[in-house]
């Protein structure tokens, strides 16, 4: 905080000003000494020479003129000296009394701008902050009122705006705003009168971030002092850097909010990745950037990058240069000053600057963040906190999607583990008996005609079975494009091939669906599709009602009803399906994951009614 000027007092230990050299006590005991010493010096000087030079006469006219003016003259001239350094000391010590005044007045008003920028300094918002900055204003220079403006840019008005105003009339107001505009423009003074004369003001332009963001206005109806316009000056610079470090804790908070945003809403990682490092460029102001992912080998290769060449890929080792450094250390690093051997990989190959922030995921190193510049010294460590954040989003990004990509080859595992022990267990089983029918079929031509028909019949029917068995698996396995065709219209087209597949009449309901990422799209769909397979495969019914919509808590839902036979559901709770693999308890978990909501509904002869919903 800027300071008032104070005054500087040497000042004795109280008690002790006696002993100080110099002072008015140490003097008078001095002369004590030397004053009885001097006189009795001049009697006898002048006893033993001027005296003996006459008569009896002389010596009595000479001593009575002598002793006459020697004592007034002396007593004169030492209540004067007295009297000036009683003088001396009462004016210093008026002075001290003026000076402790003072120093008791600056004091004080520098402990009430202390208190109100700690108001505006602590406050949770801007909007508070603005709030108590005019209060204090006016509070702490004894002004009218004052207004404060933000926003805006040199030459343009359209986007300055009355933030917050305290005490001022409004043709106050509206001369604070024109002052506003004029110094938003590059014109104006500090320090005007305004309104016929009538007031003083007072006004200074915030500079933040080195630009022209607003300004403040303080009006007066006498000429402010010296005091009153040094602590307008305090308060004006200290909300600027309070105002400045508002707006980038809001500036920071927001592009969190889109980073979460993006990792919500991007299902590709690369794509995702060169997203959040789009962000952290535009934060530090980089000019070359780029991400590095470790492999098992513990090699860093970089996966995507900007201010570079998309095909300088290349590897780092751990150790190897200023990224290498990093990933070993595993602490963030920002450099003013690169030498050669630090410029391992394309990205720093042209940067004099850098800093680099390692993605861990507990004790795992997962790759290395760096940001780099053309110009040296150009990267600030308060930067740090915001990078730091968005590597730990980044690192969240790469630690899942390594989770799910072991996911899906654990999935795609045991769906090939599943295909081929329904294939044992359903179609050869029934193919097997299929060949048996028909060597009996074989057999009894030649004995039984009429038998052997019967025979051939029921493995007709059973042959059309299996085939049909077969087409529902192929359906229900088929890749499905969500992201070529959305949600809805690939539930429509999937419900209109279903209905054909499997001779059943399917009712469709379509609503306005919430905008949904993708991994929640794929987990609802994948649901939908598993009670749609459910009701082909287990009960024989002839409608299907399908509804996709959203509900009163603002999730999306699909909801599937059919007519068939139901079941028990304590009964078949852990059953696993033939077409996905889900049982009833794995469908309730995967959406249960994602903060969604599963239902199911059903009894024998009363159908089955499956609810499901995700947020977005």
């Amino acid at each position: 905080m800027g300071s008032l000027s104070r005054p500087k007092l040497d000042l004795a230990e109280p008690g002790n000003s006696e002993l100080t050299p110099g002072s008015l006590y140490q003097r008078v005991l001095l002369a004590r000494v030397w004053l009885p010493i001097t006189i009795v010096g001049v009697v006898l000087l002048y006893q033993l020479t001027i005296v003996p030079l006459g008569g009896a006469i002389w010596r009595f006219w000479s001593e009575l003129l002598f002793y006459g003016i020697l004592g007034p003259a002396a007593t004169f001239v030492t209540l004067t000296w007295i009297a000036s350094e009683v003088k001396r000391r009462e004016a210093a010590q008026i002075k001290l009394e003026q000076l402790f005044k003072e120093l008791q007045e600056s004091h004080s008003l520098l402990g009430a701008i202390q208190h109100v920028t700690e108001q505006f300094a602590s406050a949770p918002d801007l909007e508070t902050a603005l709030s108590a900055a005019s209060v204090g204003v006016t509070r702490v220079t004894g002004a009218e009122g004052a207004a404060l403006f933000l926003g805006g840019s040199a030459g343009s008005d359209r986007h300055l705006s009355v933030t917050q105003q305290h005490g001022l009339s409004a043709n106050l107001l509206r001369d604070a705003e024109a002052r506003a505009v004029k110094l938003s423009r590059g014109e104006g003074l500090g320090e005007t009168v305004s309104l016929d004369r009538r007031y003083w003001v007072l006004s200074n332009r915030f500079q933040i971030g080195g630009r022209s963001q607003g300004s403040l206005h303080a009006y007066y109806q006498s000429e402010p002092s010296g005091e009153q316009r040094e602590s307008f000056n305090i308060l004006a610079n200290e909300f600027s850097a309070v105002a400045e470090a508002a707006q980038g804790r809001t500036r920071d908070l927001v592009a969190l909010v889109e980073v979460d945003r993006s990792m919500r809403a991007e299902g590709n990682l690369e794509r995702l990745l060169e997203t959040l490092l789009e962000r952290m460029m535009e934060r530090a102001d980089a000019s070359l950037g780029g991400v590095y992912l470790a492999d098992e080998a513990h090699i860093l290769h970089l996966k995507v990058c900007q201010g570079t060449p998309s095909h300088a890929r290349s590897a780092v080792q751990i150790g190897e240069g200023f990224v290498g450094a990093v990933a070993e250390e595993r602490e963030a690093s920002v450099t003013g000053q690169l030498v050669t051997e630090e410029r391992s990989g394309p990205v720093l190959s042209g940067a004099n600057s850098a800093v680099a922030l390692p993605l861990l995921a507990e004790d795992e190193l997962l790759g290395v963040v760096v940001l780099g510049h053309e110009a040296a010294m150009h990267f600030e460590t308060d930067t740090l906190p915001f990078l730091n954040l968005v590597a730990g989003q980044v690192s969240l990004a790469v630690h899942n999607a390594r989770a799910y990509l072991q996911s899906e080859e654990l999935a795609i595992a045991e769906e090939r583990a599943r295909i081929a022990r329904e294939i044992h267990d359903g179609v050869a089983q029934s193919l097997a008996f299929s060949a048996l029918k028909l060597d009996l079929v074989s057999r009894l031509n030649r004995s039984d005609p009429v038998k052997a028909e019967a025979e051939l019949d029921a493995t007709r029917v059973l042959l059309r079975e299996m085939i049909k068995e077969v087409r529902r698996s192929i359906f229900a396995l088929r890749p499905i494009d969500l992201e070529r065709h959305g949600f809805s219209e690939t539930v429509r087209r999937y419900c209109s091939d279903y209905g054909q597949q499997n001779g059943v009449t399917v009712d469709v309901e379509l609503s306005e669906l919430p905008q949904l990422g993708v991994k929640s799209e794929a987990v609802l769909f994948r649901i939908f599709q598993e009670a749609m397979h459910n009701v082909a495969k287990h009960s024989s019914a002839e409608n299907v009602s399908v509804e996709l919509g959203t509900c009163n808590s603002g999730q999306a839902y699909v909801s599937v009803r059919d007519d068939g036979v139901g079941f028990d559901p304590d009964a078949v709770g852990e059953r696993v399906t033939t077409a996905g693999g889900l049982g009833l308890r794995q469908m309730q978990e995967r959406i249960e994951a994602r903060g969604g909501v599963f239902k199911l509904e059903s009894g024998p002869e009363q159908g089955t009614a499956v609810f499901a919903s995700v947020p977005q």
